[in-house]
């Protein structure tokens, strides 16, 4: 049998073994709330609001257009004798184009050149036959007045009538003459419409007909496209027409700066400025038209093509600013989460301008604040924060 020394002892080394599990487990058990409260913090980054300029800028979308463009008809009609281009070439101002056969006006402007030189004798044959009346009228009337009573009265008139019968023939051959002279050079002119010139530098977009082809002259009753020839495009300077609301109208200025991107050329961007509009709004739609001329010299942007500019209307030189980033939206309701005492403070504010990257603060923040921009989503109004600058 043990002994009660023996008893005594082993009582108290199980005694001070438990002591000793109870205070262990309460140590690490408060090591691992610790732990808990101080990774229930979470870890944002903050941005400072700062002072700056920032521009309001509108989206329209539009379309590309030539700087010129004119599809060449023919005056006379005929038989298309040459067209020396076909789509795609390239053509020089006053390049000849194409020519029509028309054999009529050739024969009507020889006739013409016929008749102008038989008016042209006949007025030289009239003023011989004027001067030599007037001489004769003259002889006679000088010899009256040297000798009346030898010269008779009869005499006298006769002399008169025949010299302005032959100054009225002269009028009439000179009235024929020029009536040949219109008639020829209206001939001539016709003529000059069967040869079809390039009225600028450009690019054939069309070609509507080929040799030997009858082509009507463009009168209002003809079909355009019987009429047509050639048409011809300069892009080399684009227009950009765009359709401006009513409610931006006022503030649409010449020279305004405009950044214009083409559907069908992306990641390119081309810079131009408002060159001409409309004032007047159109009634059906209720917007403005206006146009935007960029350069274009390597012809990348095409006419037709679909295009959206982007109009810088408004500028604020002294705005408050914060990143776009750090908004929060809710039901079109905009928020930010301040940092304000080691906390993240929910503030609603009202903003103004906005471009994409930053937006104008109205209402809501103090200069001096800092708004939660990364960690916004996992934090919750008054929640502890760790705040880093973000770079």
């Amino acid at each position: 049998m043990l002994s009660k020394n023996t008893l005594a002892l082993a009582a108290g080394i199980a005694a001070a073994l438990s002591l000793s599990l109870l205070t262990g487990c309460d140590s690490s058990r408060g090591s691992a709330t610790a732990t808990n409260a101080s990774a229930s913090v979470p870890n944002v980054q903050i941005v400072h609001l700062k002072r700056g300029e920032i521009v309001r800028s509108i989206t329209l979308l539009g379309q590309v257009r030539s700087y010129q463009e004119a599809t060449l008809y023919a005056k006379v009609p005929g038989y298309l004798k040459t067209i020396t281009v076909d789509r795609g070439d390239w053509v020089k101002a006053d390049s000849l184009l194409a020519e029509i056969e028309v054999p009529e006006l050739l024969a009507e402007m020889e006739r013409y050149k016929a008749e102008l030189s038989r008016s042209e004798a006949e007025l030289e044959r009239a003023g011989a036959e004027a001067h030599f009346a007037e001489i004769e009228q003259r002889r006679v009337g000088k010899a009256q007045e040297k000798a009346p009573d030898l010269v008779m009265p009869l005499t006298v008139d006769k002399a008169q009538s025949q010299f302005e019968a032959a100054k009225a023939q002269q009028r009439m051959a000179r009235s024929n003459r020029e009536v040949a002279k219109a008639s020829l050079e209206r001939i001539e002119t016709l003529l000059g419409f069967a040869k079809i010139s390039a009225p600028f530098a450009g690019i054939v977009t069309k070609r509507w007909a080929d040799p030997g082809a009858f082509i009507p002259a463009a009168t209002s009753s003809s079909a355009a496209r019987n009429a047509a020839l050639i048409t011809l495009a300069d892009f080399s300077r684009v227009r950009v027409e765009v359709a401006v609301t009513e409610s931006e109208v006022t503030r649409i200025r010449k020279d305004l700066p405009v950044q214009v991107r083409a559907d069908g050329l992306p990641g390119r961007t081309f810079e131009g400025k408002i060159t001409r509009f409309a004032y007047g709004l159109d009634e059906m739609t209720k917007t403005m038209a206006a146009e935007i001329e960029i350069a274009n010299p390597d012809l990348a942007l095409r006419p037709g093509m679909m295009a959206s500019a982007r109009l810088a209307i408004e500028r604020k030189p002294d705005a408050l600013l914060l990143p776009a980033e750090a908004l929060v939206t809710e039901k079109n309701k905009s928020a930010v989460f301040a940092y304000r005492d080691g906390k993240a403070v929910r503030i609603p504010v009202k903003l103004g301008f906005d471009d994409g990257i930053s937006v104008e603060v109205v209402e809501g923040l103090q200069p001096t604040d800092a708004v939660i921009m990364a960690g916004k989503q996992s934090v919750s109004d008054g929640q502890p924060v760790k705040a880093t600058e973000a770079k």
